[in-house]
């Protein structure tokens, strides 16, 4: 299994060698096997109308002759949709310009909301239960924060000196009570002053919280006013 994972992952990381991408996740059930990618295909490297996905589809399909394959490839329209895309994304400019300079040319570009959520949301309303409303569309998410660090020898010239770090945050992340509306991504290079790491946090608000927190109240109150007539 561990091996047709590795034949699938390389099979992955061969197509999309023109794109920046995720970790694939595999998740393996007796009948079913379910990969799921995010991937940032760059206008500025290749002509999009010729990336096609079904070889790539079949080829994997290929390798898992006895379970049915899921494979969830989502494209990402923007780099920052996806943390390790961005890590990856930021790593690839570092090459032509400097920390500050890319923050201030790409990073101010993000677009940022401000979360309409309360800190006095009611407690009954756990955001356990208001997750699976994103994917009804009864919830939407927006970007309410990005933090990113950059840790090692900075400097761009050969020789550069001792290890430093460089932290930026943009938005906010005081919102945020999950653990799954913050997305955390990562990414080591190596240039000619040794290795370089990029973390990068991806905090998301979601929409739509007050008035299913106002509907859900609504709905208890008929139900006991109904059970207070029996």
């Amino acid at each position: 299994m561990w091996e047709k994972d590795g034949a699938a992952k390389e099979a992955l990381r061969h197509y999309f060698q023109k794109q920046l991408t995720s970790t694939p996740q595999f998740r393996h059930s007796p009948s079913r096997v379910t990969i799921q990618m995010y991937y940032y295909a760059d206008p500025n490297f290749g002509d999009l109308s010729q990336f096609k996905l079904e070889p790539l589809e079949k080829l994997v399909t290929a390798l898992y002759p006895n379970k049915h394959v899921d494979m969830r490839l989502i494209r990402c329209h923007y780099p920052y949709m996806n943390a390790e895309i961005l890590a990856k994304y930021l790593t690839v400019n570092a090459g032509y310009k400097s920390w500050p300079q890319l923050h201030r040319s790409f990073m101010r570009g993000v677009p940022m909301v401000k979360a309409p959520l309360p800190h006095d949301m009611p407690f009954a309303v756990q955001w356990n239960s208001l997750l699976p409303q994103v994917n009804n569309g009864q919830l939407t998410s927006a970007i309410q924060g990005v933090k990113y660090e950059v840790s090692g020898r900075l400097g761009r010239r050969k020789g550069a000196g001792r290890s430093a770090i460089f932290r930026k945050s943009l938005g906010t992340f005081q919102f945020t009570s999950h653990k799954s509306l913050v997305d955390v991504g990562r990414h080591t290079f190596s240039n000619k002053n040794g290795s370089i790491t990029v973390k990068v946090w991806i905090a998301s608000a979601l929409f739509g919280v007050n008035a299913l927190a106002k509907k859900a109240n609504a709905n208890k109150k008929a139900i006991e006013t109904a059970a207070s007539k029996l």
